[in-house]
């Protein structure tokens, strides 16, 4: 049951990476497929336009972001002969797929008609983007990252730390927002999370700032932590709990 909840926990997470280039994908193949654009209505049958419409965005998108991935981490010299390779392979691929679909479609200038287009709609659309500027020029801030320990953590539960509990292979982790199952060892989460916690237990470890109050009970040390429950401190970290001022 544990090991099903996370698969359903790392589809979610991938869904939701995915869920822009796939919207995008099946709203422009949807529009193009009803409207069809560049002279495409009527030339083939509606199912092979949609199917082709689809393959065609579906590649446009697919090796735009792989440009922009690679674009990012070199100067603008390589950036743009990055984007020159983009629009050489982009048309080489629709020219095969035209070649495919259109019967009439064919030879030399063709292709250069074709090249020339995505080269201009890829001029265009980098203009855009140039002219609305970066996030700060424009003041919208970019949306954080998550870190690599949060980024295991299913999206409706990210949020700030309260504590992180050792379950065989599995750690609970408890956020301000919920909980979830994580399978990671805690040296290895404690490892990620350095300066940002302390661990106080061989099974627990607490944020500092979710740690609300501490008392005594039967000569054990526990700490209160912001979602009411109650974590023991073991003898061998209680001096590392002293120094962070937890008691």
């Amino acid at each position: 049951m544990t090991r099903m909840i996370q698969r359903m926990q790392f589809a979610l997470r991938e869904m939701e990476r995915y869920r822009v280039p796939l919207l995008v994908w099946l709203t422009l193949s949807v529009v193009a497929g009803i409207a069809g654009p560049f002279g495409t209505s009527g030339a083939v049958a509606a199912p092979v336009l949609f199917a082709y419409w689809t393959g065609v965005v579906g590649v446009s998108i697919l090796l735009s972001l792989i440009a922009f991935r690679y674009a990012e981490g070199f100067g603008r010299t390589g950036a743009v002969l990055i984007w020159v390779l983009f629009v050489l392979g982009l048309s080489g691929v629709l020219h095969a797929i035209n070649s495919a679909a259109f019967p009439s479609w064919g030879g030399v200038v063709d292709w250069a008609t074709l090249t020339g287009n995505v080269a201009v709609v890829t001029a265009a659309v980098k203009l855009v983007i140039w002219g609305i500027g970066t996030p700060a020029a424009t003041g919208l801030a970019e949306p954080a990252r998550p870190d690599p320990f949060m980024a295991r953590v299913p999206i409706g539960v990210r949020g700030p730390l309260v504590r992180i509990e050792a379950q065989d292979h599995y750690l609970n982790v408890v956020t301000t927002r919920g909980e979830a199952l994580i399978l990671m060892r805690l040296s290895d989460a404690i490892a990620e999370l350095s300066g940002r916690g302390l661990q106080v237990h061989r099974s627990h470890w607490v944020a500092l700032d979710a740690v609300k109050a501490h008392r005594r009970d039967k000569g054990r040390d526990l700490l209160v932590m912001s979602d009411t429950r109650e974590v023991p401190v073991s003898r061998s970290f209680r001096a590392a709990a002293q120094d962070a001022a937890l008691f």
